[in-house]
């Protein structure tokens, strides 16, 4: 598997998934929960004040959540939209009635401060901004963001789903409000748990305070229950316990070389497919996954080829852009040797299909 989520997961985590979950009331439980919150807060650059939330939920579940706990319909927000989970973030906006505006960004445009121009004159409370767009792998610069928050006074919230663990992180030092994360992506475990991270700017201005229309996503609740390691309703316990096996085997490896690796394996893929008819978009790219670009409109055939024929999977891509694009992935249990294999059976694929069709 090099796709982006769930991953070709590692072996101790594969045995964790296999033994019966654990009762989870327990100060066991909750002294595992507390150790795995210090290590997320540590390797995400965040002070140990930040609240954590530990919803089971999917990524898109966790974005709203934060919408419907930090924000109201007396909110302006700014959402950088450049691709599905930009639109994502839009689509909560309309559906709870807060009003927003958004930076377009076109199929490969980059952003640049050149997109923020025309909102100088808008006042805004929010910005709202997948720091990797998962559907284009185009990870967007941080510093002219988190520039732009600064200086509108805005709060800033991240989901760092895609990149968080693959590309360096710090959320205090950006100044960033909210972090939302999603297990199966850089923690690499299967899908089921995601994280919110709160700084105490947001916590004491606005969470603290805010009547949350549900009973399920009332972000109060959780932090209250989470000062004894516990959350008020039943946990993914089984993705918790691998959760924290993940945590504590990158804080054995050390952050900087996890993130150095993940690097190394992107890197060495990128000049490894320089020879296959397909090109990778101008755009920074984060460290955890490269769109190809194919010259025809192949891309979903190759990806058929590849997961019917050679047991291959990567990430196909939605919408317009079906047939152009596929996504590798470089996290998880692979590594440069896999970089080598995929090139050459993504090689064959293409020889396939083109002498098919």
């Amino acid at each position: 598997m090099f796709t982006i989520g769930p991953v070709e997961m590692l072996e101790e985590i594969k045995k964790i998934g296999s033994k019966n979950v654990p009762y989870f009331r327990t100060t066991e439980f909750s002294t595992i929960m507390l150790e795995s919150d210090r290590l997320l807060k540590k390797f995400m650059g965040t002070a140990e004040s930040s609240r954590s939330v530990y919803l089971t939920s999917s990524g898109s579940g966790a974005m709203e959540a934060v919408i419907m706990n930090c924000f109201s319909t007396q909110d302006k927000l700014l959402i950088i939209n450049g691709g599905t989970f930009g639109q994502r973030f839009a689509d909560i906006c309309m559906i709870h009635k807060i009003p927003y505006e958004e930076i377009i960004l076109q199929p490969g445009e980059v952003l640049t401060t050149k997109n923020f121009v025309p909102f100088e004159k808008y006042s805004f409370t929010g910005l709202l901004v997948n720091i990797d767009e998962t559907s284009t792998g185009q990870l967007y610069d941080i510093n002219l963001i988190a520039e732009f928050c600064r200086r509108k006074n805005l709060y800033l919230v991240v989901d760092a789903i895609s990149s968080f663990l693959c590309d360096p992180y710090i959320m205090d030092f950006y100044g960033i409000d909210v972090t939302i994360i999603s297990s199966q992506k850089g923690l690499c475990v299967p899908p089921g748990i995601s994280v919110v991270v709160l700084n105490q700017r947001i916590f004491e201005e606005r969470v603290q305070y805010k009547d949350v229309q549900s009973l399920y996503f009332d972000f109060k609740s959780y932090i209250k229950n989470f000062e004894r390691g516990q959350t008020p309703f039943t946990p993914a316990v089984g993705i918790c316990m691998q959760m924290s096996k993940a945590l504590n085997l990158i804080a054995e490896e050390g952050l900087e070389i996890h993130l150095n690796h993940i690097a190394a394996v992107a890197n060495d893929f990128r000049q490894k497919m320089q020879n296959l008819p397909v090109k990778i978009p101008e755009y920074p790219l984060s460290n955890a996954i490269t769109p190809v670009v194919f010259e025809k409109n192949i891309a979903y055939k190759v990806f058929k080829v590849l997961k019917e024929k050679y047991n291959i999977m990567l990430n196909p891509t939605g919408g317009i852009l079906h047939d152009r694009i596929l996504r590798v992935a470089h996290i998880g249990n692979t590594d440069i040797k896999d970089n080598k294999e995929l090139i050459y059976y993504m090689e064959k694929a293409i020889r396939d299909v083109n002498n098919h069709d």
